[in-house]
């Protein structure tokens, strides 16, 4: 009897589950049709929700095969996103033979529950829900808004040594990034090094008031901070085209609007209203900037494909930046941010309940790119005198620019050890030839000012 119920249910599936592909592209184009970002060949199944009391919603989908383990990814959904407003993103990764897992806080006002509820749900899916559907060696955790910011803490824990999860491959796909909040520098620079990241900003992330969501300060400050190393690592901002324009009929009552491709805060929805009200559309934008760059993160993780990831990590490479018919991809390991901060609707500084730990990590006064991380290790007593330090990334020196004379300098490690020291220091340059590829952190100290900089050494 259990056999022929399993049968039915798989069945009926499928005949709800199976249509999506590219041909539901609402801009009339045809998406890509091999490689990177082309639809997969399996027809996806998708699981019935469950329902997990108070905390949220979670939704599987796989391909239609004979179960077995496949590498897997988690995606957390933002705030207010259940899983239809990402339906068909989710059908395009199981369409490429992975299992995926969306989780969706019901209630995430307390930010610190709702990310211990997103850690607790996956951990459910994995060992006691789908265990022989999912291949807890290779995972990825993907994020939108919200749950974009919370993969940081949740792969903190998930990636840490009490799961242990994607010991085979592990990376992180964050787009609109919200906040990454209970995470502290230490956390971050004793991150698991074998992660790969990428991180997607829209340049018109703007919210109903005409301002920028969160500020990209915070986010900068997550990817600087983050020990994972640069050629591991990239900054993406995608832009919008308001000059190439498409007809779409919304509502399907006969009359059609005009849409244009919005680098917005909405990306890989289906036929569903945001948050500001406006319908989004499924377009070539999300098909180039969402779907081939996560898919190509993810061939890189789990089969070492380089080829791969020349598209999702390349540096700013041809194949990276390419946007067929659309605006190029800029793409940097040193994000530099010009908007003020009053142009941000949740600003760097924002206490959030106490709850974002990276405030003192979000300036660059000199804004070289590079934070400039005051207090953030326990440094306090600062003033505002200038220090430059440069060439960042160096193999052998460093110049030291700043408006006072004698001080104390210290290089240390990214867990705190002290490699080299230098006391009543008065020179303006310093040998660090004896220091091997790796990411220090400067400190400059004298009786008026302490202050902490991070350098990359790239022999």
């Amino acid at each position: 009897m259990m056999k022929f119920i399993v049968v039915l249910f798989v069945f009926c599936s499928i005949a709800v589950q199976s249509q999506i592909s590219y041909a539901n592209l609402q801009d009339g184009t045809t998406g890509i049709a091999t490689g990177y970002g082309s639809w997969g060949n399996y027809t996806v199944i998708h699981e019935v929700e469950i329902d997990v009391a108070t905390k949220g919603l979670i939704n599987f989908y796989h391909p239609d095969v004979a179960v077995a383990q496949l590498p897997t990814l988690f995606f957390i959904s933002g705030w207010g996103r259940p899983a239809y407003t990402y339906e068909y993103y989710f059908h395009f990764l199981a369409s490429q033979g992975y299992s995926v897992v969306n989780i969706y806080n019901t209630n995430p006002a307390s930010i610190v529950n709702s990310y211990q509820n997103s850690l607790d749900m996956i951990i459910q899916a994995a060992e006691t829900e789908y265990p022989n559907w999912i291949d807890t060696t290779k995972v990825g955790l993907l994020g939108h808004s919200y749950g974009a910011g919370s993969t940081i803490w949740v792969g903190k824990h998930l990636f840490g040594d009490a799961h242990n999860y994607g010991a085979n491959g592990r990376c992180i796909f964050m787009t609109a990034p919200w906040y990454s909040l209970v995470i502290t520098e230490a956390d971050l620079l004793n991150y698991p090094e074998n992660v790969k990241l990428l991180i997607q900003i829209g340049n018109d992330d703007l919210n109903s008031s005409g301002l920028y969501n969160t500020s990209e300060r915070a986010i900068r400050a997550v990817f600087e901070l983050i020990n994972i190393p640069n050629s591991e690592k990239d900054f993406v901002r995608v832009y919008s085209d308001t000059d190439l324009t498409f007809q779409y009929d919304s509502d399907n009552n006969g009359t059609t609007e005009t849409y244009h491709y919005d680098a917005s805060h909405y990306i890989s929805y289906t036929n569903a209203t945001n948050s500001n009200g406006d319908f989004q559309t499924y377009d070539a934008l999300d098909v180039f900037a969402i779907n081939r760059l996560s898919h190509a993160l993810i061939e890189y993780t789990f089969n070492g494909d380089l080829q791969a990831k020349n598209v999702a990590l390349g540096n700013n490479s041809v194949d990276q930046i390419n946007m067929g018919f659309l605006t190029d991809l800029f793409v940097t390991d040193t994000p530099i941010i010009t908007r003020a901060e009053s142009e941000f609707h949740y600003n760097c500084s924002d206490g959030w309940g106490g709850e974002w730990y990276l405030q003192n990590a979000c300036s660059d006064t000199d804004n070289d790119g590079v934070i400039d991380v005051v207090e953030a290790l326990n440094v306090s007593n600062t003033n505002s005198s200038r220090f430059t330090i440069y060439p960042n990334p160096s193999a052998d020196f460093l110049i030291i620019d700043a408006d006072f004379l004698n001080y104390n300098i210290a290089i240390t490690n990214v867990l705190g050890k002290v490699l080299l020291k230098k006391e009543n220091f008065s020179k303006n340059k310093l040998n660090i030839s004896t220091l091997k590829t790796g990411t220090y952190f400067v400190h400059i100290e004298n009786d008026e000012y302490k202050t902490i900089k991070k350098i990359v050494v790239n022999k």
